[in-house]
């Protein structure tokens, strides 16, 4: 390990440099000193969970019941969870998952919920997946050289064996089928068929709510879920979250009412997010120390909104791929067409298409387009719902997410991405 020494130090002042020269120490000191704003900063994370969850008694009811027979070794409903980024859907499942290992220990039945996060790379792919399930049994497997069926046999062995009823909860299944396609679903499911003294059910978590009709038949028959939707939550229920977690979070008098009234109307504004109401309530946090105050203001909460939407949806829309960026620009360029109005899937497609042929890019499915834009609606770039249409099927209805201020510096982003000249 290296170490800076005092002499000959690169990094020591010269006496030139201490005219105008910036003391760290004094800077961590002034740090150390100064008064805190932060009693526990984690709880304002969106991995954080509490005690108790409000203003989901419905959700936690309906999925407690689902998998209360697993107490008994029943076999319990496979369910698909949907709802927008934000309305407490992994929250939720990750409670009652815990709760539920908490109850299994204490009766002394084998039961396991396993969460998953299949957005992370190395859940996004079936060997992946189950290399990493088997690890949760302390199964030594190989980096390569094996088959997925090995893996398979080695799970269903070790399970067995242990009598487990594993409850396997895939958070942003979508991402799973999108790199690894459905049949993983079918594979994990048809696990039953083998196992004589142990169970497997599957929990999906999915922002996309037509989830269920893109899957294979065979895979729909085989999971034939049960359903739960989760409604964004309104500016009264982020009043009450944000209440809750900044007695936590904050010490007392750092943050009035009234500065988390005006935090969750910001946010309800748009479709509920919760986890970007804690977002906005840590930055403004943040800067309110680093400017050495010790209450944080309406003002520092606008500050930290504008910051924080500017850096997200630069950093977002440079870090996505040029098919994306062109998908992007298509939904601005018809919405502006219609005056900031809501668009439709196809009017994007039919943009998408001559767009993508200027730029020299190969032209993607309508379904592919579909898949690039749910991702837009997991990161709060675009706001997407499915409207039918009767007997005459349904389409997608997409709003731009971020605000107007934002539009033009986007635009400009992606054309200078795209190499654009306009």
């Amino acid at each position: 390990m290296e170490t800076f020494q005092s002499d000959n130090n690169p990094f020591q002042k010269t006496n030139t440099d201490k005219i105008n020269s910036v003391d760290p120490i004094a800077i961590f000191n002034e740090f150390l000193t100064s008064k805190r704003i932060f009693k526990n900063k984690e709880v304002l994370s969106s991995s954080f969970i509490p005690d108790e969850i409000t203003h989901r008694n419905t959700e936690i009811a309906s999925l407690s019941r689902i998998m209360a027979p697993s107490l008994l070794f029943e076999g319990i409903s496979n369910v698909l969870v949907y709802g927008f980024s934000g309305t407490g859907k992994s929250l939720v499942t990750k409670y009652v998952g815990k709760k539920l290992a908490s109850s299994a220990e204490e009766k002394k039945v084998n039961v396991l919920p396993v969460y998953m996060n299949c957005r992370l790379e190395n859940n996004n792919t079936e060997y992946r997946l189950i290399a990493n399930l088997c690890a949760v049994f302390n199964i030594n497997v190989p980096e390569s050289g094996l088959s997925v069926n090995s893996l398979y046999k080695r799970l269903i062995k070790i399970i067995d064996a242990e009598s487990t009823y594993l409850i396997l909860i895939l958070d942003e299944i979508e991402k799973l089928i999108q790199h690894a396609g459905d049949g993983v679903l079918y594979s994990l499911l048809r696990l039953n068929e083998s196992l004589k003294h142990a169970k497997i059910a599957i929990i999906g978590i999915s922002n996309n709510i037509d989830l269920k009709a893109s899957l294979d038949q065979r895979v729909r028959s085989s999971l034939n879920p049960v359903e739960i939707i989760f409604k964004p939550y309104n500016a009264n229920e982020i009043f009450d979250i944000l209440l809750n977690r900044s007695k936590e979070a904050f010490y007392e008098n750092a943050i009035s009412e009234g500065v988390l009234r005006k935090c969750a109307a910001m946010v309800a504004q748009e479709h509920g997010d919760i986890r970007k109401a804690l977002d906005l309530l840590k930055v403004a946090g943040e800067r309110t120390q680093q400017l050495g105050n010790s209450v944080i203001t309406e003002d520092e909460l606008d500050n930290a909104a504008e910051a924080l939407e500017q850096n997200i949806t630069e950093g977002m829309i440079k870090s996505m791929t040029r098919q994306s960026k062109c998908i992007l620009l298509s939904i601005i360029s018809v919405a502006r067409n219609k005056r900031m109005g809501r668009v439709y899937s196809g009017e994007v497609y039919d943009a998408y298409l001559k767009l993508s042929e200027k730029f020299g890019l190969k032209k993607l499915t309508f379904r592919r387009v579909s898949d690039l834009i749910a991702d837009m609606d997991y990161n709060s770039l675009v706001m997407s719902r499915i409207k039918s249409h009767g007997r005459y099927g349904r389409t997608r209805e997409l709003n731009i997410a971020f605000s107007p201020s934002i539009i033009n510096k986007a635009e400009t982003i992606i054309k200078e991405e795209l190499n654009i000249t306009t």
